[in-house]
């Protein structure tokens, strides 16, 4: 880093130059300006220093059909980013010649296994000058900052009920049945998909919004209304548990198989230093070395990205965990002074809750046995109005099936399947009302449960 190479991953508007070779060494890291990605790199800049939102440059570059970072779409917080953090097109200091490492670390929370970020203190931080890695000027990088600073002080695009959120029982677990985006405030309580209202219609056309008291009441009311028979959670919880352990097992397995590969390696590495010393000329076993070396490197990586497996394993009676999880769910979601710990007792439970589009026709075609109408039938101008069906994943989905009489099988890798090509209202069998409910054998393998609320 201290040399002006690059230890992370490539930014937009660089390309990642071959690794060289120095001194029998490869050494990596190197980076070169790609002229089309540094063009998009000025534009956005130079467009929002003339006051342009980023909701409206990520939809013209869409629009245009210019690839995302990623390859996907442009979006407001790829290019705003977090200022403090140096993340998004605006932030990044390298586009005027600054390299910054070591900015933030990682962390594992052992309860959920999600990776969490920090910022270092600043004496940690590394700072080197990159002047041929410079994509814009100093006054362009100012007028920016200028404008993000005012920003903070000024009146904004965000509504006013967004600009502090608060927690609500399925925040951060709600996404698009359609693009695969995430939902979030559009309203004072009405929630909409993210991609389609700030990467525009190339991305999403899902336009569609779900009520929060509606969304929680349809969960709430299909746990309220078929707590699950006690055998038949035994069952599922035996099956998710085998699952689990023998995935876990597996992954175990393979990073022995690395870690006695990596002894191997370090023992002949030993055993041709040993015989340098015992005389043996070094050009002999130079070459030997340098892919000894470099086999070790691989190896140490690999161990590095694959964690070490947890030594717990599931219990059996996990089962009597959640039945005791979702008997506080119930009487504590109505207790203002237990509410926040009955939320976290249901969100464990859930992955995450699909919203898919659905006519007001198949919205009442998904609700068998129930008599109430979508939020949006009987109003005038409102029969054609798609409502959002619903769309449950997780264990709490696998346990209300149960519940409900229907066949659970492979629970653990059934929604993964499901999720390898994003649903589109009106297409594929998942979301057709007549086909999921006229026969529940098609369905067998889905970790998931449908509901529906209107829009």
């Amino acid at each position: 880093v201290k040399d002006g190479k690059l230890a992370g991953g490539n930014a937009y508007g660089y390309d990642v130059l071959p690794g060289v070779n120095v001194g029998g060494k490869a050494e990596h890291g190197d980076r070169a300006i790609n002229r089309a990605e540094a063009d998009i790199v000025r534009r956005i800049f130079a467009d929002y220093a003339q006051g342009i939102s980023a909701g409206k440059i990520a939809e013209a570059l869409n629009l245009e059909k210019i690839p995302g970072p990623r390859g996907g779409w442009w979006g407001t917080s790829t290019i705003l980013g977090n200022r403090a953090r140096g993340t998004g097109i605006l932030n990044n200091e390298l586009y005027v010649g600054r390299l910054v490492w070591n900015r933030l670390h990682y962390s594992k929370d052992p309860d959920t296994g999600k990776r969490n970020s920090r910022l270092n203190p600043e004496d940690r931080v590394t700072e080197v000058a990159v002047p041929h890695l410079r994509i814009i000027s100093d006054d362009l990088w100012d007028r920016v900052k200028a404008r993000q600073g005012a920003m903070k002080t000024k009146t904004t695009d965000v509504p006013i009920w967004d600009r502090r959120r608060p927690k609500f029982l399925f925040s951060g677990l709600m996404s698009c049945g359609c693009c695969g985006g995430g939902f979030s405030k559009v309203s004072k309580d009405g929630f909409g998909c993210s991609t389609a209202r700030k990467k525009g219609s190339a991305a999403c056309t899902n336009m569609s919004v779900i009520k929060q008291k509606d969304l929680e009441a349809r969960v709430l009311e299909a746990l309220e209304h078929h707590l699950m028979d006690e055998d038949a959670v035994r069952i599922f919880c035996e099956e998710y548990t085998a699952e689990r352990n023998r995935l876990q097992s597996t992954r175990a397995a393979g990073r022995a198989e690395l870690e006695k590969e990596l002894r191997q390696v370090s023992a002949d590495h030993k055993k041709l230093v040993d015989a340098i010393l015992a005389g043996v000329p070094a050009d002999q076993v130079k070459d030997r070395m340098i892919d000894l070396d470099a086999r070790r490197k691989d190896l140490e990586r690999k161990l590095s990205a694959s964690p070490a497996p947890d030594p717990l394993r599931i219990h059996p009676g996990m089962a009597q965990t959640y039945r005791a999880r979702i008997g506080q769910l119930i009487h504590g979601l109505a207790d203002a002074e237990r509410m926040d710990e009955a939320k976290e007792a249901l969100r464990a439970l859930i992955e995450k809750v699909e919203l898919v589009p659905v006519s007001t026709e198949e919205a009442e075609i998904l609700k068998p046995g129930d008599s109430s109408k979508p939020e949006n039938s009987g109003k005038p101008g409102g029969g054609n109005k798609p409502g959002l069906a619903i769309h449950l994943h997780g264990a709490l989905a696998s346990l209300l099936r149960l519940a409900c009489g229907l066949p659970v099988h492979d629970i653990v890798g059934a929604a993964a399947q499901m999720q390898k090509a994003p649903r589109r209202a009106g297409h594929g069998g998942a979301i057709n009302a007549q086909s999921i409910w006229a026969d529940s054998q098609r369905i067998d393998n889905i970790n998931e449960l449908v509901l529906v609320a209107g829009a």
